[in-house]
């Protein structure tokens, strides 16, 4: 899995980096990204002067702040898709478009802070295949594993293709949500799935 820092030094401590989050009750979630054509979609969108957002691979993140403050836990948003509204992808207002996430919650004991193993558990395994499947994308697994071998001036590439073949954007607010989108790597379009054909997940 993927997911999105920026750096943020402190004293004595150059390289110290924030992840992307988002809130939740039981606190903040660390977004990952199971490829990085989508995480770097979120880049591009997100990243503002002075703050750069850069793709990494999740396991190579230090969470110990984050596991320290949620008591020995680390919560994960697990990014689906992206949502929309009648044909169009929704953007705040800050022209970031709103991803569409699973939560998940890992058990971190102490002696595993270093090494912790980002996979998805059996519920959003499911929500995950039932998802592509009803985009139509049945051999989504193997173009997001070959997306894994791009580097940043394919990604670029690819970004600005997706981009530029959207539909439309639309600033609706999270209660118009009716569609979750999910852009074809192979066929270079998007497809977008009716919310209520799928469980109940939060928008980011």
């Amino acid at each position: 899995m993927f997911a999105l820092v920026t750096f943020v030094p402190k004293p004595g401590a150059p390289d110290h980096a924030r992840v992307m989050c988002y809130p939740t009750p039981d606190g903040d979630a660390m977004l990952t990204y199971l490829s990085p054509f989508d995480a770097w979609i979120e880049a591009a969108y997100s990243s503002k002067p002075g703050k750069p957002y850069r793709v990494i691979d999740a396991s190579t993140f230090d969470p110990r702040e984050m596991v320290s403050d949620l008591g020995g836990r680390l919560n994960v948003g697990l990014h689906l898709g992206w949502a929309a509204f009648d044909g169009k992808l929704l953007a705040k207002p800050s022209g970031e478009l709103v991803g569409y996430m699973a939560l998940q919650t890992l058990a971190v004991a102490p002696a595993d802070m270093e090494d912790i193993e980002f996979t998805l558990n059996a519920e959003n395994r499911k929500s995950v295949d039932n998802f592509h499947e009803k985009a139509g994308l049945f051999a989504y697994s193997e173009s997001l594993e070959a997306s894994t071998n791009w580097g940043e001036h394919r990604l670029d590439q690819e970004v600005a293709l997706a981009m530029q073949n959207v539909p439309a954007t639309c600033k609706a607010s999270y209660a118009d949500i009716n569609q979750i989108a999910v852009y074809d790597l192979e066929g270079k379009q998007w497809h977008f799935v009716a919310l209520a054909d799928l469980g109940d997940k939060t928008p980011s």
